[in-house]
């Protein structure tokens, strides 16, 4: 970037905050109390979700430490926050709020820049772009979600030492709990059968589902699939159809055991889906090949408990952990019931099974370490606790 660039950018930047000074803006909101330093963060709408994680981790880190999230206030009300001395100024998101960066410049406040998302467009030659990388020029530390962005926040002229690749802060989920004595029991049923769970199944999958069935017992006729629907009410007519078709069935509600002789284990629903997680290594996530994803499940739950994932294209619903999933190579896509079929076959392979959960596990436990990633520059900011 030339300094003619810089220069516009400067301009363009000083007539934007000249504009807003003469606005009407609220008051400095109130500071919090207390002996503890104090740091500013503003949110973007994107970036609920790592508020409230980092937020959490720096208050364990520093129980005396002062949060205030001051929104975007005005010139005054921006100067008045930096009278109040804050050790840094964390933005977290996308957004790059002109009048807050601008007066923690001045004042010499450490401005932080994590979970940043960034456009092509915002390395080209607009006004608003040029301001953008003025304001991106004040940052002491640049943490950026995927590579696209920290590509583009090095067009954008941040020198190489202040850019950093974190992740995006995915939401960091406690696997969830089983009966240890049921699953040892279960488990010892099963002895090294292959099996599989197709979890949250809504009623137009159940085809899908059963026939990706017979391609893996075509594969391994010791194979089980525990099939958990999405309604509890279909177990009774799902257990009449399956056996209709020459299967054996075996009911949860009834308490019945995956027997050797049992192709099916008909699960109570959505209930006991941590026994499920880990007594098949292999999933299915219903809801994302058609779509209806009513009560579709999170994907970090097959993966913190080991189990490898197979879904559909419909990953809406959870986005940006599918994208996580889909970039380590931690679950494996499907477009339609015959590539299902094929995935659920090809999946009675141990090796290719330990690869998928292997890598669905890192990255289900991974939004920790971006959170503690996140957090570091802030502590170093903030400084030690004082005895």
């Amino acid at each position: 970037m030339g300094k003619g660039g810089w220069g516009i950018g400067r301009l363009g930047l000083w007539m934007q905050l000249r504009r807003m000074a003469g606005q009407d803006s609220p008051p400095a909101p109130e500071i919090p109390q207390g002996p503890g330093p104090l740091l500013l963060v503003h949110v973007a709408a994107d970036a609920r979700l790592a508020f409230a994680q980092v937020q959490r981790r720096l208050m364990r880190a520093r129980p005396d430490l002062r949060i205030l999230d001051p929104g975007d206030p005005g010139p005054q009300a921006a100067n008045a926050l930096m009278r109040a001395d804050p050790a840094a100024l964390l933005l977290l998101g996308s957004d790059l709020p002109p009048v807050l960066i601008s007066a923690a410049s001045r004042h010499e406040v450490p401005v932080i820049l994590a979970e940043a998302r960034f456009a092509p467009d915002d390395a080209g030659w607009s006004l608003h772009a040029r301001r953008r990388r003025e304001l991106l020029r004040q940052a002491r530390a640049i943490l950026v979600t995927d590579p696209a962005s920290q590509a583009i926040a090095l067009r954008m002229g941040a020198g190489r030492k202040r850019v950093a690749m974190t992740g995006p802060v995915a939401e960091i989920r406690d696997p969830l709990p089983c009966s240890e004595a049921e699953r040892s029991i279960m488990a010892g049923l099963l002895r090294g059968r292959h099996a599989w769970l197709a979890a949250s199944v809504p009623p137009d999958e159940e085809d899908a589902v059963l026939d990706a069935h017979l391609a893996a017992l075509a594969q391994s006729h010791r194979a089980l699939l525990f099939l958990a629907p999405r309604d509890p009410d279909r177990i009774d007519p799902l257990a009449a159809r399956i056996e209709s078709g020459g299967l054996v069935v075996a009911r949860r509600s009834l308490d019945e055991d995956p027997t050797d002789d049992v192709h099916v284990m008909l699960t109570d629903g959505p209930t006991e889906m941590g026994l499920w997680y880990r007594l098949a290594p292999v999933t299915y996530l219903g809801g994302t090949l058609s779509g209806d994803d009513a009560a579709a499940r999170h994907p970090f739950e097959p993966a913190a408990l080991g189990s490898a994932i197979v879904h559909g294209p419909r990953t809406e619903r959870f986005a940006t952990e599918w994208q996580q999933l889909g970039g380590a190579g931690a679950a494996r896509q499907v477009g339609s019931p015959d590539e299902l079929a094929t995935a659920i076959a090809e999946l009675s392979q141990p090796d290719l099974i330990a690869t998928l959960a292997s890598n669905a596990w890192t990255v289900s436990t991974g939004g920790a370490d971006v959170t503690m990633r996140i957090c570091a520059p802030v502590l170093d900011a903030i400084g030690k606790p004082r005895p």
